[in-house]
């Protein structure tokens, strides 16, 4: 059954799933996408001058923090079921250290 590659989602739990070369996305984290790329847009401009933080209105402002939180929150979750997997996989931490750019005590520390 076909899922989301991104949140896991079963296709009928999901809205509606787009599917693309061995890549599945459903609505929400198209949603989801959507507010990350408004609030990097967003952001973007700030670092540019073109927009002023104090400037933008408080809607604004909590639609991106939420969004950049579910970001975080996501993220945050897929790459501890990554390093799970690694992990079950038999892949050492000095291994995972490595491609996380930090020791294997931290990355122990941090996921273990």
């Amino acid at each position: 059954m076909l899922a989301c590659s991104f949140c896991g989602r079963k296709a009928d739990a999901a809205g509606a799933l787009v599917a693309g070369p061995a890549v599945n996305i459903c609505d929400h984290c198209i949603g989801v996408a959507i507010r990350v790329i408004t609030t990097r847009d967003a952001l973007e401009q700030s670092a540019s001058g073109q927009s002023d933080w104090y400037e933008t209105g408080d809607e604004v402002l909590l639609c991106e923090i939420a969004a950049t939180s579910e970001l975080v929150d996501r993220t945050r979750d897929r790459l501890q079921n990554q390093i799970g997997e690694l992990r079950r996989r038999g892949i050492g931490w000095r291994v995972i250290g490595t491609a996380l750019g930090v020791s294997h005590q931290i990355a122990q520390e941090r996921f273990g």
